[in-house]
């Protein structure tokens, strides 16, 4: 059991993942990620080291786990020792095969990683994959890491920011079905991420003047009206709103070719309407190194953008890739912003 009287110091540069559903690809990948990466990205793993210690075995890798009772102790582990903090998951837990009683131990690891970023023991949290219908089962209503971090840290302003090298997109509806997304746009949640995004690219990633392109709704934009109004009635006053407080931003763009590499250059930002018109590009451009970063929260938050992975959970050729940018992200963030 972790011990909670342990003295609390800041440990710069130091991240704490979270295990993410246990019967995908998060602990593989995880351990792949201790051995690959550089000495810079210190971490820890929240997870049931029994369980940890078998995986090991399986990938045939020469490595150890080391328990420890609290954040500080991971950074005088040595490399050939994975640093966990103990919880217990469920021991019949097979990697491939979804398990629902994993559900309350996945949220206690995400728990702890939020307590001691908001205790400012660490630099910040990288959340590994979770299984939504997993989570459900014992919080229902669940839609994801995003809108739980942003209730656990009482924050209404919370963004999707996916991220990587090339681009930053940021969809105003995150998790719900399509149809229901033109009765969830509207003027103020619009406004509200242009002004958020344009906050963050400010405090978080250092751009002194961001330059953000917002996209339709609808195919060609509307066409004026023709093939749907969002634009004309929701869209274009919310970015008439933000350029008259100083932001430069403009649209909105047809989504079909916001994307070329003119405007990839040009922009630093791209605001889209619905979860798949943000994904389904940057995730083309450079899917193994996208992240994704929840902005708006008191405490820095980035994840792997990809899935469980349960399908190929039991080959062990899952890429560390973006978990590694992941940390390294985090990292770079939680630096801009001096914790």
């Amino acid at each position: 059991k972790v011990s909670r009287n342990f003295l609390m110091s800041k440990n710069k540069n130091l991240i704490a993942v979270t295990m993410g559903d246990p019967s995908g690809i998060s602990t593989e990948i995880t351990i792949k990620a201790w051995i690959k990466k550089n000495a810079n990205l210190r971490f820890f793993l929240i997870h049931d080291p029994v369980y940890v210690s078998r995986v090991i075995k399986k990938m045939k890798v020469g490595l150890k786990v080391q328990i420890i009772n609290n954040p500080s102790e991971a950074l005088s582990v040595n490399k050939k020792y994975l640093p966990v903090i103990p919880i217990k998951i469920d021991a019949k837990t097979q990697l491939g095969e979804r398990n629902y009683s994993n559900a309350g131990a996945i949220l206690q690891s995400i728990d702890m990683a939020i307590d001691f970023a908001k205790q400012k023991v660490i630099s910040g949290i990288v959340t590994n994959q979770i299984n939504k219908e997993v989570i459900a089962k014992k919080l229902m209503r669940f839609k994801g890491h995003t809108e739980y971090l942003a209730k656990k840290d009482k924050k209404s302003n919370e963004l999707m920011f996916l991220l990587n090298k090339k681009m930053k997109v940021i969809p105003v509806t995150t998790h719900i079905a399509l149809k229901d997304v033109a009765k969830k746009i509207n003027k103020k949640n619009i406004t509200k991420s242009i002004l958020n995004v344009d906050q963050t690219l400010k405090k978080d990633f250092g751009v002194r003047k961001p330059k953000i392109a917002v996209s339709g709704l609808n195919p060609h934009s509307g066409d004026g009206g023709i093939l749907g109004k969002e634009e004309i009635l929701k869209i274009i006053p919310a970015i008439n709103e933000c350029k008259k407080k100083g932001i430069n931003v403009s649209g909105p763009y047809p989504a079909d070719s916001l994307f070329r590499n003119s405007n990839i250059k040009k922009f630093d930002s791209f605001i889209c309407m619905y979860h798949d018109q943000a994904l389904i590009p940057i995730k083309v451009v450079d899917f193994d190194n996208t992240v994704n970063y929840t902005a708006g929260l008191s405490f820095v938050r980035t994840s792997p953008d990809h899935g469980t992975g349960l399908d190929i959970a039991k080959k062990f050729v899952a890429s560390c890739d973006s978990l590694l940018t992941a940390i390294g992200m985090a990292l770079n963030i939680a630096k801009n912003r001096g914790l």
